[in-house]
Order: structure tokens, then C-alpha cells, then sequence
């Protein structure tokens, strides 16, 4: 990448931060632990349009995209250890560069901290559609990249892989790998969607549901037998049932409704919230999907669900506000961090009440 950005990466690999954001004329921002910290000794920012500097930093095709749409994804290797995402767009007085640092050094699941049911979806299923949503910011990736790590470890299977851009790089071990990016070895993800078909895997990693073409294409291909595992930005594993449903005009839903009960596996929510020690610590919600909760996406009772899954005694559900009370117990968070991130806040108080 030939915009010179090395000293202000580093400063923020060794700070631990997860995001540089770059305005034109400004200096460095950098979150640490979730806050947005300015870097005092930084020099403003510059980028103009204009300059060969910025004319180096995309390819033809993200040249071609940014014209028309007035951002761009971007990923880039900083060395071994480190890529980045970026997403460089137009503001009212000037550019703006935000860089994601990935650390490229693919964790296990208990150096994550993740719960059981993550190496219980890696080992044990084989098809399948698998969703691990959340805001912006919150793991999403990493948690999935854990998932693909530990197949790969364990597992010989074919693995592809369509992303946007492409994050994590990964080898092949016990399984073959493909990942193939938007814009790059694809033009966009409806067809490589539908290549993928003809490619003889067993595992499809969509990098993020987005619109009407890309889900109904992860519930297809879970449809004929392949494991699928995307991402979306969703805040409940309900609300997202509701949301994939609503994306579909009318004349579609009922379709769609009895598709996603078929295929539809699990739902991961996920947030990293503030901890005692001042890292992040990793809160879920965990859905598991039964034969109750199929029959009730198929009935058009979304709000059922909740009420099914927690009279459920297999273990399949964990709410979101179960968990944040869990890690108030083990004195990882604060209680007004759990009530602060939770969704109901009058649950707190009652899964407190189970505790005593």
C-alpha cells in the first residue's frame, strides 16, 4: 500500500487498539477497549482526491466503485501477523480512512473465551445455516474465523469461503480452503454464490448477509445439504429471524418462512462489553434451534419464540441477560455494565433472583 500509514499502525498494534480512524486535516483516533482515543502527537491526516497518493491506494475496480458510490472496502497485509480492513469514504470536508486491525493469528476457542457451544457446532454439525450477529465492533469475524480454524484442525472437509473483503487468511490443514473476495476473484456475491454450487463444497462461509440475493442464497445452499455460516448486524437472535423474513417483499415470505425453519440451525448474538480489568469480556445470546421453534417461524409467531425456548430443557437457549448477570457474579463486569448492555433490563433483576 503505498500511502504511508506504517508509524501510525504500529503505535496502534502496540497500544492494542482495534480501530485507526483517519480524517483529512486531523489527527489520528484510536479505540482502545471499546473508547475512542485521540493521539496527541499525531500529524493531521491528509488525502485529497486528487493525488497520486490516493490514486495508489485502490485498484481499478475500487477506483471505479468509489466514483460512484462515494466509499469503498479495501483489506491489505501490514506483514505477517496483520491485515486490515478499511473502508475509505467522501464526508462533507474531506476523506475519511477507518482501518480495522485484524491479528491474523488464528486463536482457539478457549483463548477466546468462547462458550461450549462454539466447538459444538464446529465438530458436530454437517449441514446446516449458522448466523453469528451483533453490532458493528462486536467479534462477529473473529468468532466465526474460530469456527473455520477449528474445522480445519479437525475436520477434512472443502471449505469456501466469499468475502467481503477477505479478513483472516487461512491454510489448508486437515481441509482445503478457498476464500475468494468481492471485487477481486468475484464480481459480487450472487455469483459466487451460485459457482459455488458447482464447486463441490462442504462448508460455505459467507462473509455477511446483506440484502434479499445473499440470504436467500445461504438458505438455499443450506437447503442441499451444505454447512453455511454467515454473519449479520442484528441486535437478538429473534430479531434476526424477523429480519432475514422482512427483507423478502410479501408475495415471498411465506416461502421463506418455511425455507429458514428447514435450515436454519442457530443464532449467535454477541457482545464484548467493558470488564472489571478494563478489557472486553465476551457476553452471548445462544439459539439453538428445536422442532418448537421451527413450527413457530413456519406460523408467522415470531414472539413465541422466546416463550418455547425457555420452557426448552435441553440447554439449547441461553438469553443474553443470563449470561450478563453470570459474568456480574464471577465479578467480571459491573452490574451497571449488565444493565447498560442488556436488552430487557427487567430480566437482570429476574435471573439475579434465580441466583440466590
Amino acid at each position: 500500500m503505498s500511502l504511508n500509514l506504517d508509524t501510525i499502525i504500529e503505535f496502534a498494534i502496540k497500544q492494542n487498539a482495534s480501530d485507526i480512524h483517519l480524517q483529512t486535516g486531523n489527527k489520528a483516533i484510536l479505540r482502545i477497549n471499546g473508547k475512542l482515543l485521540l493521539v496527541e502527537d499525531s500529524k493531521p491526516f491528509q488525502l485529497d482526491e486528487d493525488t497520486q497518493e490516493f490514486k495508489d491506494l485502490l485498484n481499478e475496480k475500487q477506483h471505479i466503485y468509489f466514483e460512484e458510490n462515494g466509499s469503498v472496502d479495501l483489506a491489505f497485509s501490514h506483514n505477517e501477523d496483520i491485515r486490515l480492513r478499511a473502508n475509505l469514504y467522501r464526508r462533507q470536508d474531506g476523506l475519511t480512512l477507518s482501518l480495522r486491525i485484524i491479528r491474523n493469528k488464528l486463536l482457539t476457542f478457549d483463548q477466546l473465551n468462547l462458550p461450549p457451544v462454539f466447538k459444538d457446532i464446529a465438530e458436530n454439525y454437517r449441514q446446516g445455516f449458522f448466523l453469528m450477529v451483533g453490532p458493528t465492533g462486536q467479534g462477529k469475524t473473529t468468532s466465526l474465523a474460530s469456527i473455520v480454524n477449528h474445522i480445519n484442525e479437525h475436520r477434512s472437509e472443502h471449505i469456501v469461503t466469499i468475502e467481503d473483503p477477505i479478513e483472516y487468511i487461512f491454510h489448508n490443514k486437515k481441509s482445503v480452503i478457498e476464500q475468494r473476495e468481492i471485487g477481486t476473484h468475484t464480481s459480487n456475491f450472487d455469483s459466487s454464490l451460485r459457482a459455488a454450487m458447482r464447486q463441490d463444497p462442504d462448508i460455505i462461509i459467507i462473509g455477511e448477509m446483506r440484502d434479499q440475493g445473499t440470504m436467500q442464497a445461504g438458505i438455499t445452499l443450506a437447503e442441499t445439504g451444505h454447512l453455511v455460516f454467515s454473519t449479520m448486524h442484528t441486535n437478538s437472535s429473534v430479531q434476526t429471524i424477523d429480519r432475514i423474513i422482512d427483507t423478502f417483499p410479501e408475495n415471498k415470505q411465506k416461502q421463506i418462512r418455511i425455507q429458514l425453519a428447514n435450515t436454519l440451525s442457530g443464532v449467535i448474538s454477541q457482545r464484548l462489553v467493558p470488564g472489571i480489568d478494563g478489557g472486553l469480556v465476551f457476553a452471548f445470546e445462544q439459539m439453538l434451534i428445536t422442532d418448537a421453534v421451527r413450527n413457530i417461524i413456519r406460523t408467522e409467531k415470531i414472539e413465541q419464540i422466546y416463550n418455547a425456548l425457555q420452557t426448552e430443557e435441553e440447554g439449547g437457549y441461553v438469553r443474553l441477560e443470563q449470561c450478563l448477570v453470570n459474568l456480574v457474579r464471577e465479578k467480571k463486569i459491573t452490574r451497571e455494565t449488565a444493565l447498560a448492555y442488556s436488552t430487557k433490563k427487567d430480566l437482570i433483576e429476574m435471573f439475579e433472583s434465580y441466583n440466590k
